[in-house]
C-alpha cells in the first residue's frame, strides 16, 4: 500500500511505500500463544500416553513456527520514500532508517512500469535516468503498481509544471 505525504507548504511530497501487513506485533504473539498451548497440551497427552518423541518434535515445529512469524513481521516493516521535489527526485529504502539512497533529477526522470513477458510474472515499476533505475513497489499487486506508476507521473508532472510557472 502506499500513501502521499506532504508538508504543510506542500513543496515537498513523499510517497511512501510499504507491504500489507494483516497482523501487528502484539496479534502475531496472541496467535503464536494460542498455537502453541494448543500444541503443547496435545504433545504432553501423547508424551503421558508413551509416545514420548512428539515433544522434540512438538519444540521444533513451535520454533519454526516462530522464527517464520518473525520473518514474516520483519519484512513488513520495509519503507520506500520516493521524495519528489521542484529539482530533485529521491528514494529511500530501509526499515527503520534510510539503508539504501538514489536521486535524480526531475527534469529527467522516467516513471517505467514494465510488464513481464511472461503473463504470470509480476510488473516492474522503477524510476528511470540516463540508464540508470530504481525498482520500487516490488511487494505491491498489480493494481496498486499501476495506480502508484499513474499517481508518480502525475505528481512529477505537477512539481515540474509548478517549477515552470515560478520561472
Amino acid at each position: 500500500m502506499f500513501e502521499l505525504v506532504c508538508d504543510p507548504a506542500g513543496s515537498d511530497c513523499r510517497w511512501i511505500i510499504r507491504p500489507n501487513q494483516s497482523l501487528s506485533w502484539r496479534g502475531v504473539l496472541r496467535v503464536y500463544a494460542v498455537v502453541a498451548l494448543c500444541l503443547l497440551g496435545i504433545s504432553v497427552a501423547f508424551a503421558l500416553h508413551g509416545f514420548w518423541p512428539v515433544l522434540p518434535f512438538a519444540g521444533l515445529e513451535l520454533l519454526a513456527l516462530g522464527a517464520a512469524f518473525y520473518l514474516c513481521l520483519l519484512r513488513s516493516q520495509w519503507r520506500e520514500l520516493v521524495t519528489i521535489g521542484a529539482d530533485v527526485i529521491r528514494v529511500e529504502k530501509g526499515r527503520r532508517q534510510a539503508e539504501e539512497r538514489w536521486e535524480c533529477p526531475s527534469v529527467w526522470a522516467r516513471v517505467l512500469l514494465e510488464r513481464s513477458p511472461i503473463a504470470w510474472y509480476p510488473s516492474r515499476l522503477m524510476i528511470a535516468y540516463q540508464g540508470r533505475r530504481v525498482e520500487i513497489g516490488s511487494f505491491l499487486n498489480e493494481d496498486e503498481r499501476a495506480a502508484l506508476a499513474d499517481a508518480l507521473r502525475r505528481s512529477i508532472r505537477e512539481r515540474l509544471d509548478e517549477a515552470w510557472r515560478h520561472q
